[in-house]
């Protein structure tokens, strides 16, 4: 590896002398080329061959004895055909380093010299070539081993003609894995020793071949391939909303977005009152990935239920998140029908509240709404609150802040503020909202003087009237 001399030479004019020295590892002997020949003309050239190697330079050592600088001619030969390395002049006593143009499997270089006026032969006192060697590389089973993850090993034993300038594992899932496939790689100089690299992205119970590998002034090399399996997980499955939604079922909605490393044999919900699986509803069979519905019956009609989706395999049982839905309401509004309640707590609807600046300072002031009127049993059921639409009687510009209570909480939630402003001499400003209870407290707190004449509550009645 590294620098090697020729083996043999070719010469075939017979113009040389002593050609053997030429390659004899001693810079004091030489080749010399014929006498005689004009001053300005090219010798013959001399070939100097060895055992096909790749090869990626030549060096030369050389002399004349004149006053005047010499020229050499270098080809090289691989692909079937003689190559141009290098023409020009050179420094005598010194290794003089040409490249070719890539890393080429040859099998010859040859040398000549132009004769400078005044001077005699120039001599060739030696040549090597440089053969650049693949490292030796190993590879070792892979260790810890997970659903997702795994530790690739491999060993440089043997660095070739140079360092490794890049090491590292490649893997597939159908075998004879190369860098074109999932890699992990490092780069720097790496000499002989062992390596690991984190292998990621990998999928549950799959089985995957691995090779290690270096990569050098040579090339690529290989180790040998080993093969391992990720551990299976259970399932992963969501829960998407229930549909198809009546008095006493709905339809489930689940989908399994990852097997774990196989079907699962089993799907379904689990659903109670609470967040409990007290009752379930499944099939069993073989289930890849994919969205599944089952009907969820025997419910009661106007209940609120929670339910979940879940998937089983060997491994165990991947569930989705809780996700609620309420049956209808038995009677004759159907789910979804808007209604419109206004009212103080006296019924009355005009001019429910106004104040008036007597002194030119800024106030604020607020009033109180309720949904929940007394012996009204159409008021009882859940309500789902989306709009307000408030009227004002237009003095000048001005905001109202909207507050609401849901049933029995302590605090106001902010709903948001809408503007008492606009070109007519009612302005009915928009407030969309989404709150879920049996009954409201609405407050309007305002700014400076107001006059409010009323609100309509936009609602979807939820259950039994």
């Amino acid at each position: 590896m590294g620098w090697l001399k020729p083996t043999g030479h070719n010469d075939p004019d017979s113009k040389w002398e002593n050609e053997i020295k030429s390659y004899d590892n001693n810079t004091g002997t030489y080749a010399l080329t014929s006498l005689g020949l004009p001053a300005g003309t090219w010798s013959t050239f001399l070939e100097l061959t060895h055992a096909a190697m790749s090869c990626s330079k030549v060096r030369f050592w050389a002399w004349w004895n004149c006053d005047y600088i010499c020229t050499i001619d270098i080809d090289a030969y691989y692909g079937g055909t003689w190559n141009h390395v290098y023409e020009g002049v050179y420094t005598a006593y010194n290794w003089i380093e040409k490249s070719l143009a890539s890393i080429q499997t040859i099998t010859a270089v040859k040398f000549r010299f132009k004769f400078s006026p005044g001077g005699i032969s120039p001599w060739l006192n030696e040549v090597d070539f440089y053969e650049c060697v693949l490292a030796t590389v190993t590879t070792q089973a892979v260790s810890s081993i997970s659903s997702t993850t795994a530790t690739g090993n491999g060993n440089i034993t043997a660095i070739g003609s140079a360092n490794a300038t890049k090491r590292g594992v490649c893997w597939n899932i159908t075998g004879s894995p190369t860098i074109a496939n999932s890699k992990a790689e490092e780069t720097g100089s790496f000499g002989t020793g062992a390596f690991t690299r984190p292998m990621t992205g990998l999928s549950p119970g799959v089985k995957y071949y691995v090779k290690a590998y270096a990569y050098n002034e040579a090339g690529y090399s290989y180790g040998a391939e080993v093969n391992f399996t990720t551990l299976k997980v259970a399932p992963t499955v969501t829960t998407q909303l229930a549909t198809e939604v009546s008095q006493n079922h709905v339809k489930g909605n689940g989908n399994i977005t990852a097997l774990g490393g196989e079907n699962a044999t089993e799907r379904g919900f689990e659903y109670g009152l609470t967040k409990t699986a007290t009752w379930t509803k499944k099939e069993t069979g073989s289930y890849g990935i994919g969205a599944f519905y089952l009907t969820i019956e025997n419910l009661q009609a106007n209940t609120a239920y929670w339910y979940r989706a879940y998937a089983v395999n060997s491994i165990g049982t991947g569930y989705g998140e809780w996700v609620q839905f309420q049956t209808s309401a038995s009677g004759t509004i159907p789910l979804g029908t808007k209604i419109s309640i206004c009212s103080d707590y006296s019924g009355y609807t005009y001019k429910l509240n106004s104040a008036l600046t007597d002194d030119g300072e800024t106030y604020e002031s607020f009033f109180v709404l309720s949904t929940d009127l007394a012996g009204k049993q159409g008021l009882h059921i859940n309500k789902r609150l989306e709009d307000i639409f408030s009227y004002f009687t237009k003095k000048e510009s001005g905001i109202a802040k909207i507050y609401i209570k849901q049933d029995n909480e302590a605090e106001w939630n902010y709903a948001g503020e809408v503007s008492m402003t606009g070109d007519e001499d009612i302005v009915i400003p928009h407030l969309p909202v989404d709150s879920l209870a049996k009954h409201f407290l609405i407050k309007f707190l305002f700014i400076s003087d107001f006059e409010y004449i009323g609100s309509i509550f936009e609602f979807i009645p939820i259950g039994t009237r």
